[in-house]
């Protein structure tokens, strides 16, 4: 059975004028793990589509009211990008024509089969899922660009203003109010540096330093150190034989510690973080958006608050926090430098989370061969 894309709920929009084929339909598709709302016919499935904006329509052609065809170039009119999945019968063909002037992405004929269906219905979601992270590498890109100039200002007003605070502490009397202030003050430029530092992250990558070997005792070690003192209980399951990745230490420690602080703010008064990860094949028919081939698979799962689902599908972007402002909170930068990072090492990052049900983290970076040291 195919599945979804872990981390994305997809919607589709069933619309089918014959009851019992519907109601099989979507059982068969709810099990399957998409969410499915239904219309019975095409002039009720426009209305659906405007309230709930699904990401697939899957639809039959002929139907009183209003015959699919015409819903599909109304759809397509209103929402040019929208993924339609047309169920032709025998003797329908000669709307196949009119079918690709609307645009529509996939055929399926009748009677269905489920598996052909699953298959057409994964290529709808590959194209949505390519679509957004095309448009979040763009997006990247040019943040980082403009990261790498603001890094660079940044560290020097920084490095001047650092050297003016020594030179105050050089005449004030230790001890002093004044004294304090400017130590203050200075602590509050070691987090400006930490600032900056991730603006450099963004800006570039240094491939050079990256390095072949097991990640799992690094994930270890990061997460013990980390929870040590607090009510924080960590659960791992990460066995000896996972697969070699090609990483970069320093920035994978980066990734790793904000996760972790992550997990520290959504269980406030303790919980639990299971950390696990496992190698994953990944074939050209799954849905998770990444070249097949082999991959480590890893999971952060807290039992923390969760996260809405309009937050869920912000968390990535710069400068969006769902946290609340203070001393280092609300920085923003965090899961984007995360996902620069991952991005930048051939993998994906992605969460799901539901409010009140934890968060889950999940990785994937590309498997290696051997110690390459």
């Amino acid at each position: 059975m195919i599945q979804k894309q872990e981390g994305h709920n997809i919607t589709l929009l069933y619309v089918e004028d014959d009851h019992p084929t519907r109601m099989q339909v979507m059982r068969l598709l709810e099990i399957s793990g998409y969410h499915c709302i239904a219309a019975e016919n095409g002039r009720d499935g426009c209305e659906l589509y405007r309230q709930h904006l699904p990401d697939i329509v899957l639809t039959d052609i002929q139907m009183p009211i209003m015959n699919g065809m015409e819903m599909a170039r109304n759809i397509r009119a209103e929402y040019p990008d929208a993924q339609i999945i047309l169920m032709t019968a025998f003797g329908e063909t000669n709307c196949l024509l009119e079918a690709i002037d609307i645009g529509v992405n996939q055929f399926i004929s009748k009677p269905v089969e489920f598996q052909k269906l699953l298959a057409a219905i994964t290529r709808c979601v590959q194209a949505i899922k390519l679509k957004s992270l095309t448009q979040h590498a763009r997006h990247l890109e040019a943040v980082s660009i403009l990261a790498g100039g603001m890094a660079h200002d940044f560290n020097n007003l920084l490095q001047v203003i650092l050297g003016y605070i020594t030179l105050a502490k050089m005449g004030t009397e230790a001890g002093s109010k004044p004294y304090e202030y400017l130590i203050m003050a200075e602590k509050g430029s070691d987090q400006a540096r930490e600032l900056g530092q991730r603006l450099l992250t963004l800006a570039n990558g240094n491939d050079s330093l990256k390095h072949t070997n097991h990640l799992v005792p690094l994930i270890k070690a990061a997460v013990n150190s980390a929870l040590s003192a607090t009510d924080i209980t960590p659960e791992f399951n990460l066995p000896p034989e996972t697969p070699y990745v090609l990483y970069n230490e320093t920035q994978m420690m980066q990734v790793i510690s904000h996760l972790i602080e992550n997990a520290k703010d959504a269980m406030p008064h303790g919980g639990t973080l299971h950390v696990a990860a496992h190698a994953q094949v990944i074939s050209s028919t799954d849905a998770i958006m990444l070249p097949p081939g082999d991959y480590l698979h890893i999971t952060f799962n807290d039992s923390g608050k969760g996260i809405s689902g309009d937050a869920l599908q912000k968390i990535f972007d710069p400068y969006f926090t769902s946290k609340d402002m203070g001393n280092r909170k609300g920085q923003g930068l965090g899961l984007t430098v995360c996902y620069s990072i991952i991005h930048r090492h051939g993998g994906l990052i992605s969460a799901e989370s539901q409010p009140g049900e934890g968060t889950t983290i999940h990785i994937w970076l590309p498997a290696t061969q051997g110690d390459g040291r």
